[in-house]
């Protein structure tokens, strides 16, 4: 049972709305780490930007003060011995405009426009080094000369190393928290939803004591799942009331119709003309109709009630199949249909009474509304959740039932038009679906398959019961 759950749970994780919310969030996941990664990056880059500014403000000051206290000279010796701040093997120092240039770190002067703020600029620092980044502040001296001060960009060189190098882990990374956390909340929101729908399904069926267990989490599904049992108990209050009214009617109407058949025997006894006795024989055959549609809908009110013993006990359904058909072979010869039995044991906890009730309505009806031959059969089916279900289905090569039709067919009193001038009082099916609600099955309608018997013509009926 708990693997057959789990798998009903994995293929309901599985729906495209699951699959389409899972990347959903997939996706928004995955693209907020990669902006959260990028927003690092940069805030990182910004602020070593800002150190390297600094540094080259700093570095340009010594050298001004160089410059104030021993002039020209001064600097260029400040320069070439890389004393203080310039010491730092990073910062490279151009001096240019009186003979020939004083360079540090530099192999050839770079072409850097005057600025207030320190630019990118790309320098060759020696001979055999490949170009490097850095930042460059360019200032005029007094004396008309250009001083140079930059540093190059080590630290974003590293920090970019750093994060192409951790880029690949960073991304398994997220894409996994990514998926994992995805997986869990389409998860959760799949298991909340399918139980409110499996409570609406139980609804459905007929079970209106069914209730959705209240969490107490005060979110959304918890204010859904309190509507939803308020929903159900209301109707199943109006729907009780509904039962209690018919089936009370049902009742009372027993005694007066049983008098009426009494009376009508009666006269027949003391009528001796024959237009009379015709005329009380046909009374006398609407009063038993009236009593039989009378019993099978207080019947109907019972079972939908839950007011009948639970009698359910292990059946072989195709034994059940067979006695109904042996016991429905002469009536099927006097109307020239072919009856015919296709009958795989099969075993499942039932009613035997109401199963055979039900059994003889679905035989009784392909044989007054069907075609010439009659199929019945019974197997073992298992459904898309690995469910294990006894079926037992009547098949006919009748005009059918229109698809628009057929969802109505099974309520109570309901007769199709071309069935209006036949015997019935339209609650043959809609006792089919009491005793398959009661058994906690179904009752469908179909259409037969082409390589059946059939040729694809006529209904199948087919009650699922639980194995």
């Amino acid at each position: 049972m708990a693997l057959r759950n789990f798998r009903r749970t994995a293929r309901r994780g599985l729906s495209p709305t699951m699959v389409r919310l899972v990347t959903a969030i997939f996706v928004l996941q995955l693209v907020s780490s990669a902006l959260v990664i990028l927003f690092l990056r940069g805030q990182m880059l910004d602020v070593v930007r800002l150190d390297r500014e600094r540094q080259v403000t700093d570095v340009r000051d010594d050298l001004l003060a160089a410059y104030y206290d021993g002039g020209h000279q001064e600097l260029a010796e400040f320069i070439t011995a890389r004393r203080g701040s310039a010491a730092d093997p990073a910062v490279f120092i151009a001096l240019i405009g009186q003979g020939q240039p004083v360079l540090s770190n530099l192999v050839r002067v770079p072409e850097i426009p005057l600025a207030a703020r320190p630019q990118n600029v790309v320098v060759r620092r020696g001979p055999d080094l490949p170009p490097s980044e850095g930042l460059a502040l360019v200032g005029q001296l007094p004396d008309g000369e250009r001083l140079i001060v930059g540093v190059v960009s080590l630290t974003e060189r590293r920090i970019d190393v750093a994060f192409a190098s951790t880029a690949e882990l960073t991304i398994g990374v997220a894409v996994l928290m990514a998926l994992l956390s995805a997986a869990v909340v389409g998860f959760v929101i799949s298991r909340r939803t399918h139980l409110i729908a499996e409570t609406a399904a139980e609804l459905a069926s007929g079970n209106f004591g069914a209730r959705v267990p209240i969490e107490g989490t005060g979110d959304g599904f918890d204010h859904l799942r309190q509507q939803m049992n308020v929903m159900a108990e209301r109707i199943g209050e109006l729907v009780g009331q509904l039962s209690a009214v018919s089936g009370a009617l049902a009742h009372d109407l027993r005694s007066p119709v049983a008098r009426l058949s009494a009376a009508i025997d009666l006269a027949l006894a003391r009528v001796e003309e024959p237009r009379a006795s015709e005329a009380l024989q046909a009374a006398r055959a609407d009063a038993d109709a009236l009593r039989a549609m009378l019993e099978t809908a207080l019947e109907i009110s019972l079972i939908e009630g839950g007011a009948v013993e639970d009698r359910r006990r292990p059946h072989d359904l195709a034994a059940v199949a067979e006695d109904l058909v042996e016991l429905y072979d002469p009536l099927a010869e006097q109307l020239n249909v072919r009856l015919e039995v296709l009958l795989e044991p099969v075993t499942a906890p039932a009613d035997r009474e109401l199963v055979s009730r039900a059994l003889a309505n679905l035989i009784d009806n392909a044989l007054k509304y069907g075609g010439n031959a009659v199929l019945v059969t019974t197997r073992a089916v298992l459904d898309v959740d690995g469910m294990s279900w006894a079926e037992i289905a009547v098949e006919d090569n009748g005009p059918g039932i229109p698809l628009a039709d057929r969802a109505r067919v099974v309520e109570r009193f309901v007769r199709l038009d071309d069935a209006r001038t036949r015997p019935g009082v339209g609650l043959g099916l809609a006792m089919v679906a009491a005793v398959a609600r009661l058994h906690g099955g179904s009752f469908m309608l179909g259409d037969p398959s082409a390589e059946g018997p059939s040729g694809g013509k006529g209904l199948v009926a087919t009650l699922r019961l639980p194995a």
